[in-house]
Formats: structure tokens, sequence, C-alpha cells
């Protein structure tokens, strides 16, 4: 029997995605650099998170700014489990996304009837409802002394690489909703939830399902973050500026693309370290206001501008693949299948 991809997989963007994977992957053992080395580090578990924020933020259009309660839940459950129950790093980091993604079904199973800003509002709420919890929660979280993981001489220079499998593993994913009938039913969802429940599709169901996998995802680069840094604390963990980060990745790079908050991250992340060793009393202002200028200028992000050059410099050629246009693009057809009914 002769092994066929699906219709909706395209050979060249898989193929670029491994490519760079692998170049990413023989990179260290050709030329060894320990802080070029934890950057990447830092940017995959970034880009990452980002990708997992955009499938419920970008996908569905459900902005949540409670994100943060997923990776601290996450977190903390992965570094119990490896201290109290010795369960093996990976395996603990699993452990903890399940966990995190179970605790994002719970508040946000009734949430998500919410739309819009309201949701966004009751997230806010989420997030920090659950910071304040686990601060005080002394056996579970530590309380503010935190948790500390055992330290291991070689651990985050192999972790760079489970990072890398982590960031592949989301992009991938990340393609395989935007382009598989699922995301024709997302995107659905974002344009009209009542519409698309006329036309047969079951919006609760697929809102739980991006919910679990995001809250997941999230949760599991919180074990690794645990596992990177070795030491833990709620109020770095569950912190509400984590929660914006992660808008701001995928604000700067294209909410609701499929790379597009990858190379948020990326940038994102250099341009933190930055900020934080030139002006670190200034650098979260810095952020709003970098915020505010994109949304104000550039909506769709680097990858909206990215569009709009090439198609300025080639209007017959039609742009397509890892970097596409926002589902919201495509959203008029929905609408539109409402009104003529």
């Amino acid at each position: 029997m002769k092994f066929r991809l699906p219709p909706w997989i395209r050979p060249r963007a898989a193929i670029a995605l491994l490519v760079a994977c692998v170049v990413l992957a023989i990179g260290p053992l050709l030329h060894e650099d320990v802080y070029v080395h934890n950057l990447l580090t830092l940017t995959f578990i970034g880009i990452a998170a980002a990708l997992a924020w955009n499938w419920l933020g970008g996908y569905l259009g459900q902005v949540s700014f409670g994100h943060a309660a997923m990776f601290g839940i996450g977190g903390f459950v992965s570094a119990r489990a490896e201290l109290s129950v010795g369960a093996p790093m990976v395996l603990a980091w699993f452990i903890g996304g399940i966990v995190a993604g179970a605790f994002a079904l719970v508040w946000g199973h009734p949430t998500l009837r919410l739309r819009g800003p309201y949701f966004s509002i009751a997230t806010i709420g989420v997030g920090e409802a659950t910071r304040l919890v686990c601060t005080y929660w002394d056996s579970f979280t530590g309380g503010s002394s935190g948790l500390s993981l055992p330290v291991h001489g070689d651990l985050k220079h192999t972790l760079y690489w489970y990072g890398l499998v982590l960031a592949a593993l989301a992009l991938a994913a990340s393609y395989a909703l935007r382009r598989s009938p699922v995301g024709l039913s997302l995107l659905a969802i974002k344009s009209d939830v009542e519409a698309a429940s006329d036309v047969g599709v079951s919006s609760t169901r697929l809102q739980d399902l991006v919910l679990f996998l995001s809250g997941s995802t999230i949760g599991v680069c919180g074990g690794f973050y645990a596992s990177y840094f070795s030491y833990i604390e709620p109020g770095d963990m569950f912190g509400f500026d984590r929660s914006i980060s992660w808008v701001l990745m995928g604000v700067i790079g294209g909410i609701g693309t499929i790379a597009g908050p990858a190379l948020g991250a990326i940038i994102f992340v250099l341009l933190r370290q930055y900020l934080i060793a030139s002006y670190p009393q200034l650098y979260l202002g810095l952020y709003g206001l970098l915020l505010v200028l994109v949304i104000l200028f550039e909506p769709l992000g680097l990858t909206g501008l990215f569009l709009r050059i090439v198609h300025r410099a080639r209007p017959d050629l039609m742009v397509s693949g890892p970097v596409e246009e926002p589902l919201s693009a495509t959203a008029t057809p929905v609408a539109e299948t409402r009104e003529a009914k």
C-alpha cells in the first residue's frame, strides 16, 4: 500500500521545516557559543508558547490574557512530579501539560461562551486568581520561597535539542490546525459562532479541544522552563507580564497566521534581552508602546508587512505556505451565508 500525505499538507512546507530543524540541530555541534546556545533555547520555548497561544487567540479569535495560569500549573506540577514521585523529566513535563490542559477546561468551558473583550477580561481574572491561590498554597508551590529542582551539569546544554523538538512540534501542529478541515471549522467559529452551528460545526467541542491543546502545550512549556532554570516561584510563573508577552509575540508576528507568532517570538526574545540589559526600569513600558504602534500601523504584524511587500513587488504572485494570511482575511463567506438565510 502506497503511503500518501493528506491533501492539505504541502511537501515544500514539510521539507522546509525539516531542513531548518536539521540545521539548527547540528549548529551547536559545529560551533559552540554558550550565550547563543542559551538564547536559542529560550527562543524555542518562546516559539512553542506563542504558537500555542495563537491557536486560541488567533485561530478562534478568543484573546487570552491568562495563559500564564496554565504555564505556572504545568511548571509546578512537573516540578512536583520530579521531586515527590521521581518521574523522569520529560514524563513530568507531559504530566504537567495534561494537568494544565484539564485546568484550562475547568475555567474555559463556561468562559468560552463569552466573546470578544468579555472573554479577555475573564481570563485576566482567572490568571490573577490562580496566581494568588498558588502563592499561598505552600505545600504545592513552596509559597514565596518557590521550588528548587536538581541541577545537572550539562542539563541546559541538552535542553537545547528538547526545545528545538518542542518548537518544531508546535509549528507542525499550527500548520495542521490551520490547513486541515479542522481549520475551516475554526475559521467558521471565529467568524460567527451561531452561523457555524447552523451549518453543522460543533463549536463547543472544537473550542474545548483547541483550549485543551493550547493549555497543555503551554503547560509543557512551563515544565520545560522549570527544568531549564531549576528554580521556579509563583510570582514569576503566574505573572501577568508573562501572558502579555505571548500576546505581544502574536501581534508582532501576525495573529492568526501559521508561523507569524514564531517570528514574533524570535523578535521578542532578542528585543527583551537588549531592553532588560539597557533599560531595566522601562522595558515593560516599551513593550506597551511597541504593541500600540504595531496595532495602529501594521495590524497584521510582520506577516502582513511581508505579504504587502510581496504583493506590491509581484501582484501576480500568490503567497502561501507556512506564512499565510490571517484567518480573518477569509471570514467573509461564512458571514454572507448567514445573511443569505
